[in-house]
């Protein structure tokens, strides 16, 4: 080896701990100030796919809307126990009803829409399509519960109420509500009670089931376009629902979306009484209320297909203005916590 090689070896040196310690601390500040970067382009990304999966939602439910003269029912419910009306009202919501709509027809094909929820089998109630998850609260794996015993609250006209044991049956859970209009209805056991079938004042609304030798078969309460008063634009059709970080597939915040009986599973009301939630940990807002995981925005598809950002602190007023199709605000009103 040339004595010229051997002097270049031997004029070289190491880094000294010293200096390697200031090179780490640097590459570890770049890290830190690109971290938020990152994290903030990664949530606008999700973001952009939370707004393109209700926009396929939106444009699924005018499909129906168009195919069948009508949007579909929220779910089946009688507007009281008794009468004609009043057959079972198990069947599956109304996020059964659009999977054909949603290039999902096999999966359709499997449900039968006038059928009890619980008679279905669990693979076919575990069913979720990508559309129905946002993305920035959970990933598909997570987005099925077993079934699972609940407690829950009833409230009855004298003020008093009573706890239940109720058994909720397992399934698909998901991030995204129809608009069933605002409180109006009064409390439990009032023919008026929002959460009876005819009383919603939104556009996905529960509906009375026509019934035959005691079973349904179609649903009486049909939305149509034309009743939109206040226009299609202007009209809320699905939004995010309001679900606290630590309540993810725990009813009756997020219950099994097709369990036609937990309405809270799959539809939510704004207005006088209940605000947009204020982010993942507002405790504030009721179980039956809207709410996104988006900083400062819960987006909605409105009921021409476009997908808007409403402000979370926009006033119960307004935001019922949205909720409502006919915009005639009631100001006095009981909340009710029974679906």
């Amino acid at each position: 080896m040339p004595q010229q090689f051997h002097r270049m070896l031997g004029s070289s040196r190491a880094f000294t701990l010293v200096e390697l310690l200031v090179v780490i601390a640097i590459i570890g500040t770049l890290i830190g100030l690109l971290l938020p970067a990152i994290q903030a382009a990664r949530e606008s990304a999700r973001a952009t796919e939370c707004k393109s999966h209700l926009r396929q939602i939106g444009l699924a439910t005018l499909q129906l809307h168009d195919a069948t003269g009508a949007f579909p029912p929220a779910r089946l419910r009688a507007r009281n126990d008794f009468g004609p009306n009043a057959c079972d009202t198990s069947q599956p919501s109304w996020l059964a009803r659009i999977l054909p709509y949603l290039e999902e027809a096999n999966a359709a094909a499997t449900w039968d829409f006038y059928g009890a929820y619980p008679d279905h089998s669990q693979e076919v109630r575990a069913h979720i399509p990508a559309v129905f998850i946002c993305p920035s609260r959970r990933t598909l794996p997570e987005a099925v519960v077993g079934t699972q015993e609940v407690e829950q609250e009833y409230t009855y006209p004298c003020g008093c109420s009573s706890l239940e044991i109720v058994t909720m049956i397992g399934g698909a859970v998901g991030d995204y509500a129809g608009n069933h209009g605002d409180l109006s209805g009064g409390s439990y056991d009032d023919q008026f009670s929002y959460w009876r079938g005819g009383n919603g004042t939104g556009v996905i609304i529960s509906s009375r089931p026509s019934c035959q030798d005691g079973k349904p078969v179609g649903w009486q309460d049909k939305v149509q376009l034309k009743d939109l008063v206040d226009g299609a634009s202007n009209t809320a059709l699905v939004g995010e629902m309001h679900v606290p970080q630590s309540r993810l597939g725990l009813p009756p915040e997020n219950g099994p979306l097709y369990n036609g009986k937990d309405l809270p599973a799959f539809a939510r009301v704004g207005g006088l009484g209940i605000g947009l939630a204020r982010g993942p940990n507002d405790t504030s807002v009721p179980p039956i209320g809207f709410g996104s995981w988006h900083v400062g925005v819960c987006p909605f598809v409105m009921a021409d297909g476009s997908v808007r950002l409403v402000e979370n602190e926009i006033d119960t007023q307004t935001l019922a203005e949205i909720c409502k199709r006919d915009d005639a605000y009631e100001v006095e009103y009981t909340f009710s916590p029974l679906y």
